[in-house]
């Protein structure tokens, strides 16, 4: 069944043609979009068993979060054509279990992909993102650049359940209109021609205890001027009223500008809200160069953990750096025949870094 209608339009120099293929580009009716309203998608999985409505809210989500809702990315992931896609969607894919058995498959793929290092700092990460989603509260995450926030909490969204964790990065100068645009792409709830109250009301029909909403870069919600109804704002409505949990990711300055800068008084009952917070110290700790060189040398060469914490202890990137610096070093190993990297190796994919990519 489909409820695309041909239209006329001969299109123009800003316009694209109707055809029966793309039917209606200007209102998110192109053949590459998915076309299942939430509410359809919700109602259709319900006749499915537990375990497998969870695997459907995944690939839901994995396909708004991560393919940005389109149709052809997403039968190419999945390797099925349309229909089955459709059918699985709608509540009609009988059996469901072979389907199922390739979104877990996509779902390890997906998961491994991510290159995360296991550190302390990254299980501290995960364990506030797990009492996010366990008490259904707001957490907050700060630390400085560099230090794995974001690769932790992509590699958890992808982990625990895209259906129902929103993972968004935040753009500078995020106003609340772009952050209902966003939240609603995550949960594929379309937004054109339609008003901002309107989006709101079908967000808070989207959200409930179950879900976690991860904001990074959270510091790009709070007004530069006054208070009214900031983006910030929004995600404490949907955690009042929806129950939802919030994971706001910040740079250390920000949330400090929450509590003690200009506008801390209206902040106040905001930032009361945080019932979990992990700061990350500023600088590295030696046990986390430790699990990183592990995953690149098992023996842990002494010369090669002592100059890796050098370059994660400067200012430029710390652990980010060091992990690029790392793989360009290893692939310099093995195109020299080499199982594993050494000191003079790192040395040399730092000194190419810094003279600006030239050996």
């Amino acid at each position: 069944m489909t409820t695309r209608k041909k239209g006329s339009a001969e299109g123009d120099a800003k316009h694209q043609a109707h055809s029966a293929t793309n039917p209606a580009p200007e209102a998110n009716m192109a053949s590459d979009a998915i076309n299942i309203a939430l509410n359809m998608f919700r109602a259709g999985i319900a006749a499915y068993e537990e375990e497998q409505q969870d695997l459907l809210e995944w690939l839901w989500g994995y396909a708004f979060d991560e393919l940005r809702g389109s149709k052809n990315a997403l039968i190419r992931a999945i390797g099925e054509d349309w229909q089955t896609v459709y059918r699985a969607f709608t509540g009609k894919l009988d059996p469901i279990g072979p389907f199922c058995d390739k979104i877990e498959d996509l779902k390890k793929r997906m998961v491994n992909s991510i290159p995360l290092v296991e550190t302390i700092v990254t299980r501290r990460i995960h364990e506030a993102l797990d009492y996010a989603r366990d008490i259904s509260s707001m957490v907050a995450i700060t630390g400085p650049t560099g230090r794995g926030k974001t690769l932790s909490a992509r590699h958890w969204a992808r982990e625990n359940n895209h259906g129902r964790a929103k993972y968004i990065r935040v753009p500078s100068g995020c106003t609340r209109l772009t952050l209902v645009q966003e939240l609603c792409r995550c949960c594929g709830i379309g937004t054109s021609g339609k008003k901002t109250g309107l989006l709101e009301a079908r967000l808070r029909s989207a959200f409930g205890p179950r879900n976690v909403i991860i904001a990074d870069e959270a510091g790009h919600l709070m007004p530069r001027t006054g208070t009214g109804t900031s983006a910030i704002e929004l995600l404490r409505d949907l955690h009042d009223i929806c129950e939802c949990s919030v994971v706001l990711i910040f740079t250390d300055v920000y949330l400090s500008e929450m509590r003690h800068g200009r506008l801390a008084d209206y902040f106040e009952q905001f930032v009361g809200r945080i019932k979990f917070e992990v700061k990350i110290p500023p600088e590295v700790r030696d046990e986390e160069i430790e699990a990183v060189i592990k995953a690149f040398h098992p023996e842990l060469p002494a010369k090669l953990l002592k100059f890796a914490l050098a370059i994660a202890r400067n200012r430029d990137g710390k652990l980010r750096t060091l992990f690029e610096d790392l793989e360009r070093a290893r692939k310099w190993a093995r195109s020299d025949n080499r199982q594993y990297l050494n000191v003079d190796d790192l040395k040399m994919a730092v000194d190419w870094r810094k003279s600006g990519g030239v050996w």
